[in-house]
């Protein structure tokens, strides 16, 4: 009878704490960037958190943008489902770009527990909800538009350094940089600089040693116009060097313009882009072509096909694009980049991305001829009709639909 008491006793509690853990609305965040999941299991305690998008009350996809300062601009979308269907709320908000990881997930928090309130109003919870509001004044634009004595200019400075080895391999490497960028809603420039040098030297069974040296630097300058919420123009030019890319000097200038299908200010959801530039192209080789060729004078065309939407079912992306010589049309490369996460079916999620490239356009190849080191140390840039690369995943995950808990142990 005792035992029988006990069994019923244990049953009844574990009736209750099942009641009470349904009462809660259930969530699913969809990550597009970094969301200290941890923690904000830890901070809100007063939803359950879903291994499925499909089954979740609420979801919320997270995904952000870099601004100009060099901080991200984040944008949460909540969307109901089931009680709460017909329900949804974009929230945004900007993280400094000298903010701490501490003060970037408290944001989050912060961010999560406003867009949830909405949906918490709907539900017996309202009742145990405890409202204040920090201030009583009314904020006014002037803080948007306040004068900035930098003008929105970013400025970054920046060098890295790199040293490794055994006794039959060293490695070393050493790189600078430097960027200035303004960036507001009606204009963008951008201006980037970088120096690389790499040095391998490998010791082979016999004492004999091989060195491969990497050096580059590359300058780069980018002006947009934001001309409508749909059309972009401006140009770009860059000039750099390579002794990977057989060139002592390269200088490209393009003048370029865009059209979004949909409006920029939607871009962190979806994006629906034509690009095209064109411009002229000089190249001082290192040593001559393929194309007998030590200097020249070339110009190029390019068109950028992207499609991008990030849904409560996944994200898709397929990048479609050609460049060829205006000297020779048979000199162009054309490529092909999709990339889709899909939940084909509850815990059921595909995962594909790759890269197919066809290539005649690389008329920088040097002429002499290449050793074996060389091709195994990827030393020089070697001709190709075509470059690829592909993955695919698959996973499926079953079995309790919460997933609540926090354990650091270990």
């Amino acid at each position: 009878m005792r035992r029988f008491v006990l069994t019923f006793f244990s049953l009844f509690l574990l009736l209750v704490m099942a009641s009470a853990q349904d009462s809660k609305p259930t969530i699913f965040i969809d990550c597009q960037m970094r969301c200290y999941r941890n923690y904000v299991k830890e901070q809100i305690t007063f939803v359950n958190y879903m291994q499925d998008r499909v089954q979740a009350d609420i979801f919320i996809l997270a995904t952000n943008q870099r601004t100009g300062a060099g901080g991200r601009k984040v944008q949460l979308v909540f969307q109901g489902n089931n009680d709460f269907t017909g329900m949804k709320d974009t929230l945004t908000y900007v993280i400094d770009p000298n903010s701490t990881e501490s003060i970037q997930r408290d944001q989050l928090v912060q961010g999560l527990k406003r867009g949830l309130l909405k949906y918490i109003v709907q539900t017996d919870m309202l009742n145990d909800v405890e409202y204040s509001i920090a201030g009583t004044s009314v904020p006014s634009e002037s803080a948007e538009t306040e004068q900035d004595p930098w003008n929105y200019w970013v400025f970054n400075v920046g060098g890295n350094g790199w040293i490794e080895g055994e006794q039959s391999y060293k490695n070393s490497s050493i790189s600078g940089r430097f960027s200035a960028n303004r960036i507001t809603d009606k204009h963008k420039f951008e201006f980037s600089s970088r120096y690389n040098y790499q040095e391998n030297i490998f010791t082979l069974t016999d004492g004999e040693k091989i060195t491969s040296i990497f050096k580059s630097y590359n300058f780069y300058l980018e002006y947009v116009k934001s001309l409508s919420p749909h059309w972009s123009l401006g140009g770009m030019s860059q000039s750099g060097s390579s002794t990977f890319g057989n060139t002592d000097v390269s200088t490209t200038i393009r003048a370029a313009v865009e059209y979004n299908i949909f409006p920029y200010s939607e871009a962190q959801t979806r994006r629906f882009s034509f690009f095209y530039s064109a411009g002229p192209e000089y190249y001082d080789y290192t040593e001559p072509t393929i194309y007998e060729k030590e200097k020249e004078w070339v110009g190029r065309h390019s068109l950028t096909i992207e499609y991008e939407q990030t849904q409560k079912w996944g994200e898709v992306s397929i990048s479609l694009g050609a460049q060829q010589f205006f000297h020779d049309f048979s000199l162009y490369n054309a490529y092909l980049s999709p990339r889709i996460e899909w939940q084909i079916y509850k815990g059921l999620t595909l995962d594909f991305g790759g890269f197919l490239s066809f290539v005649t356009d690389r008329i920088n190849i040097a002429k002499s001829d290449i050793s074996d080191e060389e091709i195994i140390l990827q030393i020089k840039q070697l001709d190709t009709d075509f470059t690829y690369f592909s993955r695919f995943g698959i996973n499926y995950r079953f079995g309790s639909k919460y997933n609540n808990f926090v354990n650091p142990r270990f």
